[in-house]
């Protein structure tokens, strides 16, 4: 499987290798939880309340987390693709780099 398969049905599995888990993988990965859990709950029969329709509104919104989840997982990777490339249009190209004749502005405080 390539990475865009496995973003669109197991986010958090595609970015585990890229930048902090805590930043990327952990997000997506509750947000995918969230979204199986609420599929879940919905084919199960689980009411909110006894309101009519429930079922499919549980259905639809784990699958509405779901995609919000894949998106991000894709955005995330598409990002370390344009960080990779030599490409001028990515984030690591645009950094400022401080000259070295720049003095400490701790330094001139005191």
């Amino acid at each position: 499987m390539n990475r865009n398969t496995i973003a669109w049905l197991i986010p958090p599995a595609a970015v585990t290798r890229h930048g902090c888990a805590t930043c990327t993988a952990g997000p997506i990965g509750v947000f995918w939880l969230a979204s199986i859990v609420s599929i879940v709950y919905g084919l199960m029969g689980g009411t909110l309340g006894g309101w009519e329709g429930s079922q499919g509104f549980l259905i639809g919104l784990g699958i509405v987390i779901w995609s919000i989840a894949a998106v991000w997982a894709r955005l995330v990777l598409q990002g370390v693709d344009e960080d990779l490339s030599d490409n001028r249009q990515g984030s690591l190209q645009r950094r400022v780099i401080p000259h070295v004749d720049e003095t400490d502005p701790f330094k001139e405080l005191s």
